[in-house]
């Protein structure tokens, strides 16, 4: 009896090691070009820079709330738990819900802010503090941009934040890399 209290305790911490970090903050960490992709580094535990596979934001995450497959390529998946919704495509056929790589992540939530310190739920004059550079897009401010190379050169918002109301609501990453 003496070592089932270690045992449970050591148990405990082993099951508690092995879940995604989900309390506190999540930090969104990018990086713009003026002539190729933009690169989103990290999307709090998530690094689709290094591995953008639908099993290292399941790592990252833990279990989704929900996981569908949207089309023949594509398969939105959720987390409620750090706010975060992603679109994982197989470019080169096969099942996207299975071996996917991230295309697109809206981050929502009290908990998500970026590198340099915006927050969903602060006020617009702070994102244009923050961001001196960023372009109105509608609702949407571009914060930083990168450049497409498929087809005809054009400029696209690697990293962008909804705003409605005069508040920063969610962000929005474009990682594309699902390739062909």
């Amino acid at each position: 009896m003496r070592f089932a209290r270690p045992f449970l305790l050591a148990c405990a911490v082993l099951l508690v090691g092995a879940q995604p970090a989900l309390a506190g903050e999540f930090t969104i960490d990018v990086r713009g070009s003026a002539d190729s992709f933009g690169r989103v580094l990290a999307i709090g535990d998530f690094k689709p820079a290094r591995n953008p596979t639908l099993g290292a934001a399941l790592d990252a995450y833990g279990v989704p709330s929900f996981k569908r497959r949207v089309s023949s390529l594509g398969c939105r998946v959720g987390w409620n738990g750090p706010g975060v919704k992603a679109l994982f495509a197989n470019l080169g056929g096969g099942g996207a819900c299975d071996r996917g790589r991230a295309q697109t992540v809206r981050a929502f939530g009290g908990r998500w802010r970026t590198a340099k310190g915006l927050r969903v739920g602060q006020p617009l004059p702070r994102l244009r503090s923050l961001y001196p550079s960023a372009t109105r897009h509608r609702e949407v401010w571009w914060l930083v941009t990168g450049e497409s190379q498929i087809g005809a050169p054009h400029r696209y918002p690697v990293l962008a934040a909804t705003v409605r109301g005069g508040t920063v609501r969610s962000f929005s990453l474009k990682i594309l890399a699902a390739g062909d």
